[in-house]
């Protein structure tokens, strides 16, 4: 999994952190569904990590971000048939310190940068033990990487702050 932010972008996040103090990290919700018992596979199994949503907002003094995941396993069958699928939300709160207002582009940065770097340790350990719960091997994720965005070319499409760099193997 990759983050890949501009410059500016980070400047955005940094000004903020310099205001801010993490105050918990929790699961607001989560589903899982696993093949039925004797579904026959073909391995090598992948496991593809996706970042699939992001949401915030300001509560009083608290800068609140919901980060959601998504987990899909497949075997390598043709078509590929489906082992499992992981879903979680982790809800990051941040403490706004000095009545500091962020500006959007603060907001979008650290929500993009910070915060998924935040919760990426808590949304693997969440996978390894719903996986093992749900009768799998505990699929290895990939390390987040933090790299820089590459600037935009004129007329090519933006590229997402989030992407997945490989599918691996379990």
């Amino acid at each position: 999994m990759q983050i890949s932010q501009t410059a500016e972008q980070i400047a955005a996040l940094n000004a903020f952190q310099n205001h801010c103090e993490i105050q918990g990290i929790t699961l607001q919700s989560c589903t899982a569904v696993r093949a039925k018992a004797g579904t026959q596979f073909r391995e090598p199994f992948s496991v593809k990590p996706a970042l699939s949503n992001i949401a915030q907002s300001i509560q009083g003094n608290q800068f609140i971000v919901e980060v959601s995941f998504e987990y899909t396993a497949w075997d390598s069958a043709e078509p590929p048939e489906r082992i499992f699928l992981v879903n979680c939300t982790f809800e990051v709160a941040y403490r706004i310190r000095d009545g500091y207002l962020p500006n959007d582009a603060e907001k979008s940065s650290l929500s993009r940068g910070t915060a998924v770097f935040n919760c990426w340790p808590y949304a693997r350990e969440f996978l390894r033990d719903v996986t093992s719960r749900l009768g799998h091997p505990t699929p290895a994720l990939p390390l987040l990487r933090i790299t820089p965005k590459q600037p935009e070319q004129p007329g090519a499409l933006p590229v997402p702050a989030t992407n997945i760099l490989a599918e691996p193997k379990i």
